[in-house]
């Protein structure tokens, strides 16, 4: 249980961080790569430095941190746009309703079992993503929009089904070998993410100021919290029960946290899609006595 009030700390307040770039005038792109470097230093370190390059090229979960990695990026841009631009309501309900793609993985790969609840709340929860992006606002600037959140469920729930299968298929019981799973994957996202920063930097010519280095240290924080403490909860829990608990809490806690601090606008529609997500996920991770 605490890994998971852990991770459900970490993911939220990581939408909070993002969401404040603009105000605080950060360049996202840096951050984000800045972020990696201080996750991957934080893993590192925890295990004393204690890794062998040639070791790790070898280790049968090396490849899988390659597409962790991939999909860590491509994420975590996605999600800043997101919480930027579509709020912290929307990005969290899309992010969290992706627990639809690693619970088929769990059905189809792990042989977990399928029967009328888990399936209604999956088609519920398809329902329930299409309401909370739907609302009575400009319809014209949700059209635009629309595809951020929909780009964040589709990475959010492939990476969740990445870590899922590497923890299940690559890694032994050991926290020296998830930590060095996970420290390689932060390795080469923030070698990804430089790439990214020197294609986009001189584009843009947005200045790299203290708010930027200092979003930086705590996205790699959160970021590293959040996916070890994921790491160690599906190692206790079973992906189609650990996921959707941790996405019920993200998405309420968020949901409350948008619109008490950020004064995001939830209308009837929104609300209702909102008290839907939250049903489906609890269908999904649904466990007859």
């Amino acid at each position: 249980m605490i890994y998971l009030i852990f991770a459900i700390l970490a993911s939220t307040f990581i939408l909070v961080t993002l969401k404040v770039f603009e105000q605080f005038k950060v360049n996202r792109f840096v951050a984000i790569a800045l972020n990696y470097l201080v996750g991957a230093i934080f893993g590192l370190s925890y295990i004393q430095w204690d890794i062998n390059i040639a070791q790790v090229s070898h280790s049968p979960w090396f490849y899988m941190a390659l597409t962790t990695a991939f999909l860590l990026v491509c994420g975590f841009v996605l999600f800043s746009f997101s919480a930027s631009k579509a709020g912290i309501t929307l990005t969290a309900i899309s992010s969290r309703m992706s627990v639809i793609i690693p619970v088929l993985f769990g059905l189809l790969m792990f042989g977990d079992e399928a029967g009328f609840v888990k399936i209604s709340g999956i088609v519920l929860a398809l329902l329930a993503l299409i309401l909370t992006l739907w609302g009575n606002g400009d319809k014209k600037f949700r059209l635009k929009l629309i595809f951020l959140p929909l780009l964040v469920f589709l990475f959010a729930g492939l990476n969740d089904s990445a870590v899922k299968i590497t923890q299940a298929l690559f890694l032994s019981n050991e926290t020296t070998d998830y930590v060095s799973y996970a420290a390689t994957a932060f390795v080469f996202a923030f070698i990804l993410s430089s790439v990214v920063v020197l294609v986009i930097q001189p584009k843009t010519r947005q200045r790299i100021n203290l708010n930027t280095l200092i979003a930086g240290v705590i996205l790699g924080l959160l970021n590293w919290a959040s996916i070890f403490f994921m790491l160690k909860g599906l190692n206790q829990v079973e992906v189609s029960v650990f996921i959707p608990l941790l996405n019920v809490s993200v998405v309420s806690l968020s949901t409350l946290i948008g619109y008490s601090f950020f004064k995001e606008k939830i209308s009837l529609i929104n609300f209702i899609g909102i008290m839907l997500a939250v049903v489906a996920i609890l269908l999904i991770a649904y466990r007859p006595i």
